[in-house]
């Protein structure tokens, strides 16, 4: 019984500190998102009608989320997106703060519409 409650405690432990290490990034990804990225983007994910009809991504909507992977996010904002507003980062953000802003980027997911019931 002992070795499982060891084991059980273990694991909790290892499971907050990965929450945790995923927090911090989290964090760290909305500074990054705050200084580069909620000019169109919008401080949630949404942005305003006028940069809607030039084309910027909604980065709030489930169905956007779902369609990309967090490699894709990564590579869009690492290189930008040819034909669109979306600049690369490459050159001013490291490896890290894109990691980052790729965490914070899926904190912005909003859920789903709950389907109407009849």
């Amino acid at each position: 019984m002992k070795v499982h409650a060891i084991a059980l405690t273990i694991a909790l432990v290892a499971g907050a500190g990965a929450a945790s290490a995923d927090d911090d990034a989290a964090s760290a990804g909305k500074t990054v998102y705050t200084a580069n990225c909620v000019l169109c983007h919008g401080p949630t994910g949404s942005p305003n009608a006028q940069m809607k009809k030039l084309g910027v991504a909604d980065l709030s909507l489930a169905k956007w989320q779902a369609s990309r992977t967090d490699d894709q996010i990564r590579k869009i904002v690492a290189d930008g997106k040819r034909d669109t507003l979306m600049r690369a980062f490459r050159d001013e953000l490291g490896e890290d703060d894109i990691d980052a802003v790729v965490k914070y980027v899926r904190t912005l997911a909003t859920p789903a519409a709950s389907p109407k019931k009849k």
